[in-house]
């Protein structure tokens, strides 16, 4: 019984470990090896979560222990991929700090999380769909694969503008997408099934140029879903 409480603890940690290697990693700039160890931070965090609701496991601690890591691995990471991509990219001095903008939402995000009442959609933008879009964005970036890298000042604008959307979409009360099917219906699911054919599709066809897409791609079908539904 009492090895059955750890295990959510043990893949929270191992959430944490990731993430701090991730964090090593991007010292020396090396993004794609940072981008992979985020993704088995995401993997652990599914894991924790994925337990603790099979095992019915809810107590305080494991809820703090889990943000605690969260925050460094979905709160941190992203704010120093961001740092990293605009630093010596800017026409304004320390502009590049602002990327920590998106640590302070994080924090604030997963605050609200352990005190709000858990419903069967997602309120807001998860901090590990966050991290996920910057990460595979810094692999883009740093094998030049987008037209406006070169372009400096478009180069700056967006990302300003990413850093705002993101810290925005981290504490907006807009319901997001949930894929906890209540049945496999394709009445009931058709956004849902839509909406992973097309990402299926777009990761065969753009490989890790299609994270960025899907994630964008979420939110808006978000936005359409819940309209409908309102």
């Amino acid at each position: 019984m009492i090895t059955k409480k750890i295990i959510p603890n043990i893949f929270t940690l191992l959430n944490l470990f990731f993430g701090c290697i991730s964090i090593i990693l991007l010292q020396s700039k090396n993004f794609n090896y940072s981008a992979m160890f985020t993704l088995f931070s995401i993997i652990f965090d599914f894991l924790d979560g994925f337990f603790s609701r099979l095992i019915k496991n809810k107590n305080k601690f494991g809820k703090e222990l889990d943000s605690l890591a969260d925050m460094v691995s979905f709160g941190v990471v992203p704010s120093i991929i961001v740092f990293l991509l605009l630093e010596n990219k800017t026409p304004i001095p320390f502009v590049e700090y602002l990327a920590f903008f998106i640590s302070i939402f994080s924090a604030y995000r997963l605050a609200k999380f352990n005190i709000t009442p858990h419903n069967n959609y997602i309120i807001g933008l998860t901090t590990p769909m966050n991290t996920l879009f910057f990460s595979s964005l810094s692999i883009i970036i740093t094998n030049d694969t987008l037209f406006f890298i070169n372009q400096k000042i478009i180069y700056f604008i967006t990302m300003l503008f990413m850093i705002f959307f993101s810290c925005y979409f981290l504490v907006s009360q807009m319901k997001m997408l949930s894929f906890n099917f209540e049945d496999f219906s394709w009445k009931k699911n058709k956004i849902r099934y839509v909406f992973l054919l097309i990402s299926i599709f777009l990761l065969l066809t753009l490989h890790i140029m299609a994270l960025p897409c899907i994630i964008i791609y979420y939110i808006i079908t978000s936005i359409y879903f819940h309209k409908k539904n309102s």
